[in-house]
C-alpha cells in the first residue's frame, strides 16, 4: 500500500500550482491524471486578469462582483484579485513571455467584463507557457507525477480523508493509496455538453458525501470552431478580430462586452464568422494557432473567415471551498477534513453567477496555491489512518471490476447511445431561458439514462489501457453531474447571470445565496460571505 502526504487529481494549472506549493513546503506529493501527463485544460486559454496598470485591485474586484451578479463571496474576490499582481510577477520571472508595451512592461489588454485593460497573455502561447513553467516548478520541488491512473473511490471515516482506490492502467493493478490530504483539481463537467469527457474528481467527492455548489451556472466560450473541438482564445477580439454574420453584418460588441452577452448575440444571429484578417502587427502572436487551424480545417485565417459558435467550456459550480481551498459541508465552519479542491472542480466564490475573462486562470493559480499551502501545513500533525479500510475497499473494487464484460440481464447497453442522449438533454437546456417544465422533463430523462449507464457493457476485460472502462466511468460521472446541475437550476427560481429562466425572468434578492446539492437527494444553501472587514465591498442590494 502506498502512502503520500498529499495526493492531487489533475494535471492542469490548479493541480500543478497546488502540487508545487505543497511539495515546496515539505509534503510528499503525488499527482494523478486519468489521461497522459501534460493535459493543461482550458483555464489558461485567454490569459490572466490582473490590475497591472492600476494603483490597486479595487476596480478589478468591483468588476468581478458586478460581473458575477453579486453572487460572489466578496472576501474571496478581494483576496484573489489582490494576489493577481504577485502571481503575474512570479510567472514572468519563471519564464512566461507575456506581451509587453513599448517600455518593456507586461501589457494589460481590455477584456470581456473589465472596465480597464487587465488581461495579460502571450497570444496563442499562453496555455503552453503557463503549463511549462508550472511543470518545471513541480520538477524542481520533487513532485511525483503519474498518468493513466483512474480514481475509483474516496475512502473516508466520518468525512475525514483516509485515501483512495485507483486503477493503474499501465500495468492493470488496483491501487490502495493512503493520504492525509486529497486535492481535487481535474476540471469540471463541461465535457458532458460535448464529448462526455467529464473529470472524475468532483464525482468522487460527491459520491463520498461532499456537496456541489451553484451547479446551475454554465459558461460558454464564443469562439468554438464549428466542426472541430478547437476553441480560439477570446482575447483575439482585443487584437482586432471581429465577428460577423455571413452577409458581413458586424455583431455590435466591444473588447469589454461581457462574454455571456457576446454568446447571446451569436445565438440570436445564428451562423457567425470570425474575421482575423486585419490583426496587423498582432498577427504574429497567433501564428501557431493559425497554422494549427489550417492543418485541421484547410482554412487560412490570414486570408479567410471561419465559422464559430459558442461552446460550453467552464462550469462555475463545483465543490464548495473556502479561502484555503478546503471543501466545506453545510456551513462555512465545517469542512470535509483533508479534502481540498481547486480550478474548475471547485466553486471558490470568485465568479459568482458569471465569469470575467482572465479570472479563470487567476482562480486556478490562487486557489491551487492556497490549497497546497494549507494542506502542507495541516498534514504535519496528522497520521495515516484506516489501512484496513483501504484494503477492504481494494478487495471490493477487484471483485466488481473482475465482472467486466460479463453477462447481464436484458439487452446490452452501449456507450454511444447513452452519450448521445445525455448531450441531447443538456443541449436542450442550454437555451436562452428554461422553465420548470424543462427541468422536470430533463430530470426524468436523466434518471432513465442513469439506469442505462449502470448497465453499460465493457468490451475489454483487462485493466491495462482499458479506455472503454474509463469512458464508462466518465459517462456515469457526467450523468450524476448533469442531475446535480438540473436540480440546482430548478431550485434557483430567478434569472441571474448565466442562469436564465423564462418563467422567472427577474432576479430575486431573496435568493442571494449558494445552492448546495448532495448525492443522497437532499439540498441546502450556503450564505454569501462579505468582504475581509466584515462589510460588503459592494452591497448586493445595490444590484441593478
Amino acid at each position: 500500500m502506498e502512502a503520500w502526504d498529499v495526493v492531487i487529481l489533475g494535471d492542469g494549472p490548479a493541480a500543478l500550482s497546488a502540487a508545487a506549493q505543497a511539495s515546496k513546503d515539505g509534503a510528499s506529493v503525488l499527482i494523478m491524471s486519468s489521461t497522459g501527463l501534460g493535459d493543461a485544460g482550458a483555464e489558461a486559454l485567454d490569459g490572466i486578469a490582473c490590475h497591472i496598470q492600476e494603483e490597486s485591485n479595487r476596480g478589478h474586484r468591483e468588476d468581478t462582483i458586478k460581473g458575477g451578479a453579486f453572487l460572489s463571496d466578496q472576501d474571496i474576490v478581494a483576496a484573489h484579485t489582490t494576489k493577481a499582481l504577485r502571481i503575474v510577477d512570479l510567472l514572468e520571472r519563471r519564464g512566461v513571455n507575456f506581451r509587453r508595451d513599448a517600455k518593456g512592461i507586461v501589457k494589460g489588454h481590455y477584456a470581456s467584463g473589465h472596465s480597464k485593460p487587465r488581461l495579460c497573455n502571450a497570444g496563442d502561447a499562453t496555455t503552453r507557457e503557463i503549463q511549462q513553467v508550472l511543470e518545471e516548478q513541480c520538477m524542481k520541488h520533487g513532485v511525483t507525477r503519474r498518468g493513466d491512473q483512474v480514481p475509483l473511490e474516496l475512502i473516508h471515516t466520518d468525512y475525514s480523508v483516509n485515501g483512495l482506490i485507483a486503477v493503474d492502467m499501465l500495468n492493470g493493478r488496483i491501487l490502495s493509496i493512503q493520504c492525509k490530504a486529497l486535492i481535487i483539481a481535474d476540471g469540471g463537467f463541461e465535457g458532458a455538453f460535448t464529448n462526455g469527457s467529464t473529470s472524475l474528481g468532483m464525482d468522487l467527492a460527491y459520491r463520498a458525501g461532499a456537496p456541489l455548489r451553484n451547479m446551475e451556472f454554465i459558461a460558454e466560450a464564443p469562439l468554438g470552431i464549428v466542426g472541430t473541438n478547437l476553441v480560439i482564445s477570446q482575447s483575439i477580439l482585443s487584437d482586432g478580430a471581429t465577428l460577423h454574420t455571413p452577409s458581413g453584418t458586424a455583431l455590435e460588441t466591444t473588447s469589454s462586452t461581457p462574454t455571456s452577452e457576446i454568446c447571446s448575440k451569436m445565438h440570436e444571429a445564428g451562423t457567425t464568422v470570425l474575421d482575423a484578417r486585419n490583426l496587423g502587427e498582432n498577427a504574429d502572436w497567433w501564428t501557431v494557432l493559425f497554422d494549427n487551424i489550417k492543418q485541421r480545417t484547410s482554412i487560412d485565417m490570414h486570408r479567410q473567415t471561419i465559422e464559430v459558435a459558442p461552446v460550453p467550456t467552464h462550469t462555475i459550480g463545483g465543490l464548495p471551498t473556502d479561502e484555503h481551498g478546503r471543501v466545506v459541508m453545510q456551513s462555512w465552519a465545517r469542512w470535509f477534513t483533508g479534502l481540498y479542491a481547486a480550478g474548475s472542480a471547485s466553486s471558490s466564490g470568485l465568479h459568482g453567477a458569471d465569469v470575467l475573462e482572465g479570472n479563470r486562470l487567476l482562480e486556478s493559480l490562487a486557489v491551487g496555491e492556497a490549497a497546497g499551502t494549507h494542506a502542507a501545513e495541516w498534514i504535519e500533525k496528522r497520521k495515516f489512518t484506516a489501512a484496513s479500510k483501504l484494503e477492504d475497499a481494494n478487495g471490493l473494487a477487484e471483485a466488481e471490476l473482475s465482472m467486466l464484460g460479463g453477462e447481464s440481464e436484458g439487452p446490452v447497453q452501449r456507450l454511444n447511445p447513452v452519450l448521445t442522449g445525455l448531450r441531447e438533454v443538456l443541449i436542450g437546456l442550454n437555451t436562452p431561458a428554461s422553465t420548470a417544465v424543462d427541468y422536470d422533463n430533463a430530470s426524468t430523462m436523466l434518471e432513465q439514462l442513469s439506469i442505462k449507464a449502470e448497465q453499460l457493457y465493457c468490451d475489454q476485460t483487462s485493466l491495462i489501457a482499458n479506455q472503454n472502462l474509463l469512458e464508462i466511468l466518465r459517462t456515469q460521472a457526467a450523468i450524476r453531474m448533469a442531475q446535480a446541475y438540473v436540480k440546482s437550476a430548478s431550485l434557483r427560481t430567478e434569472s441571474r447571470g448565466l442562469h436564465q429562466r423564462s418563467d422567472y425572468p427577474e432576479s430575486n434578492d431573496e435568493q442571494l445565496h449558494h445552492n448546495l446539492i448532495f448525492s443522497n437527494g437532499t439540498h441546502g444553501t450556503l450564505a454569501l460571505r462579505k468582504g475581509p472587514s466584515g462589510n460588503w465591498i459592494l452591497s448586493p442590494t445595490a444590484a441593478v
